[in-house]
């Protein structure tokens, strides 16, 4: 009885909590295209020697806005080489993934006015290149951007 209990608690918890609906305008793309179509603006990868996924989703600019503000974070989560930049664009990352199905989000990395910087980077189903700040302290946080808004210029993609 007690599990019949617990199992009927959980299902009604999972009714109850908004999740985020997933993507389903996407495209495939192979990893070597990826890294193609980032170089082309200038933005080398940051690579394993034997990559995991060779197949990414992207998705059109309209899903990726839709999705932006789920892909920030609290400034407070900052702490200066504990959890920083990076690790809000690695947050991203993993979110757009397992939320909502679009693994062609990565963490970016390059110069901007504070220094080396990390952040979200994707590109759409046109191949357009996008980047996303993650640190909500930032105020241009949660909206895709085009290289060089707010003196962003991406130079490697990890992926």
């Amino acid at each position: 009885m007690k599990e019949l209990i617990r199992g009927i608690a959980c299902s009604i918890c999972e009714a109850l909590s908004e999740k985020p609906s997933p993507v389903t305008d996407t495209v495939e793309i192979t990893r070597e295209q990826y890294i193609v179509e980032m170089r082309k603006a200038g933005i080398g990868p940051i690579s394993l020697a034997t990559p995991l996924d060779s197949t990414l989703t992207l998705t059109s600019k309209a899903e990726l806005d839709r999705i932006a503000p789920e892909l920030v974070y609290p400034a407070s989560w900052y702490v200066e080489g504990i959890e920083d930049c990076e690790q809000y664009g690695m947050r991203a990352e993993l979110d757009a993934a397992h939320n909502f199905r679009v693994n062609g989000v990565k963490l970016g990395l390059g110069y901007m006015p504070l220094g080396y910087h990390g952040f979200a980077i994707t590109m759409d189903k046109t191949h357009k290149i996008w980047w996303l700040e993650p640190n909500a302290g930032f105020s241009w946080a949660g909206v895709w951007h085009k290289i060089g808004y707010a003196d962003y210029h991406p130079d490697k993609v990890f992926v």
